[in-house]
């Protein structure tokens, strides 16, 4: 039988001393489940021993020998498993299967009042279409993992915007799957890095902890999509790890500090920008500002209305977002556990990003409303020429919320060879 171990008794403040750890038995049928998610393929008994010693990190030769059988005739049945499963290597299914029994088990057995709260309300606005799991490769920190869509499709990095860490369309999950898309999320607003390095050292960190998750999680190079502010933290990952990188998309790609082009008049970006540059105690006004509007939602409300008055796509946009409660709820947890993150977010919007897109091998897709009142679509295209491989697309009737407000036919182009060679003609 394989048994899931859980030792990390701490966490229940309850837990009876005698206690040391909790085992969970996982049977065929559930490790089955796990690996088709909902399908109907069962394992043979031979075929579960055989997965559960390799779980346990044998691997074929030494299972072969354990339970007395040829390499030969265990490496013909780890090929049916494979089948059966769904699976392409056998690294990628033992890697994917104990992510999945380490989510559904912790899911099962967690207090309730002692998961994180971002986690608590990405489950509460998902429910099961969405996995979450915390992964830590060797000394580094625990990274949390949101995955959405198809579990075996094409693997998708998404650096998220300020506002949220997700995407607000509320067709996401279908279109993922209708795609075969394995959308991946590292919420890092609520990573929990270290204060006492400063923002190029944290970004340093995150970028080199990510590499690590994504290389656990994928036997692949990724798709990163990135947005708004996430665009900075998604071409600094890509420079560093070009191999884990097949396409970088960036969606309403925000203003460089120091423009390309010498914009006909200022913008929001560039008068904050300028006051950042010359004072770095604004950055942490600015935050407190940001968060005490953001903790209640009609000020939040008005304020982001404001800040895209300019933009009729961008407020009629915001004006749906906020008749559900989710954009609110994501604002105010934000503002009240993630103020470190959003120092972070203003400090890295400061620095030279456009230095790293032009050290990256990928190919980079550049997506910008029309109507973006925070970063004008003349100046995301001049940013697009300095690159030579860069293709540009623009789209009407869009503004800074581009991938929410276009996401069904954005996703089918960015996932979709024939779709970027249309963008880039």
């Amino acid at each position: 039988m394989l048994y899931f171990l859980y030792d990390r008794m701490e966490r229940w403040s309850d837990v009876p001393d005698h206690v040391a750890l909790i085992a969970v038995r996982i049977d065929p049928e559930r490790i089955a489940s796990l690996a088709t998610y909902g399908g109907e393929t069962r394992l043979t008994p031979s075929e579960y021993l055989m997965l559960s010693h390799l779980l346990t990190g044998l691997d074929l030769k030494a299972t072969a020998a354990l339970l007395g059988t040829s390499y030969d005739t265990k490496r013909k049945q780890s090929q049916v498993i494979l089948d059966k499963l769904g699976a392409k290597t056998q690294t990628g299914l033992l890697s994917k299967l104990s992510l999945e029994i380490t989510a559904a088990v912790l899911d099962e057995i967690l207090p309730l009042q002692d998961r994180n709260l971002e986690a608590a309300l990405v489950k509460r606005q998902f429910g099961k279409d969405v996995t979450v799991t915390t992964i830590s490769v060797g000394d580094g920190p625990d990274i949390p993992v949101w995955e959405f869509g198809a579990r075996r499709g094409r693997p998708v990095l998404y650096f998220h915007s300020m506002l949220a860490p997700i995407v607000f369309h509320d067709d996401m999950i279908n279109l993922l799957k209708a795609q075969n898309l394995r959308w991946l999320i590292v919420p890092r607003h609520f990573l929990g890095m270290d204060d006492r390095f400063d923002v190029p050292t944290r970004l340093s960190r995150f970028t080199q902890a990510l590499a690590e998750t994504v290389e656990h999680l994928s036997d692949e190079p990724v798709i990163c999509i990135a947005e708004s502010a996430g665009v900075p933290w998604a071409a600094h990952f890509a420079r560093h790890h070009p191999h884990m990188v097949s396409r970088l998309v960036l969606a309403a790609t925000p203003q460089l500090f120091q423009m390309v082009e010498q914009p006909k008049k200022s913008t929001l970006f560039i008068e904050m920008s300028q006051r950042l540059r010359r004072d770095e105690r604004v950055i942490a006004g600015l935050t407190q500002v940001y968060n005490a509007i953001s903790r209640v939602p009609i000020l939040a409300q008005k304020g982001l209305l404001h800040m895209y008055r300019k933009s009729v796509a961008d407020t009629a946009c915001l004006d749906t977002l906020f008749q559900k409660p989710h954009l609110s709820e994501w604002l105010r947890l934000i503002a009240n556990h993630a103020t470190l993150a959003s120092i972070d977010e203003l400090t890295n919007l400061q620095r030279n990003w456009l230095d790293d897109l032009k050290k990256i091998t990928c190919q980079v897709t550049f997506i910008h409303g029309t109507e973006d009142p925070i970063s004008p679509i003349h100046d995301i295209q001049a940013i697009a020429q300095t690159l030579p491989d860069a293709s540009f697309q623009a789209i009407e009737n869009a503004g800074h919320l581009v991938l929410t407000q276009h996401f069904k036919p954005l996703i089918k182009q960015i996932t979709n060879d024939e779709g970027l060679r249309h963008i880039a003609s």
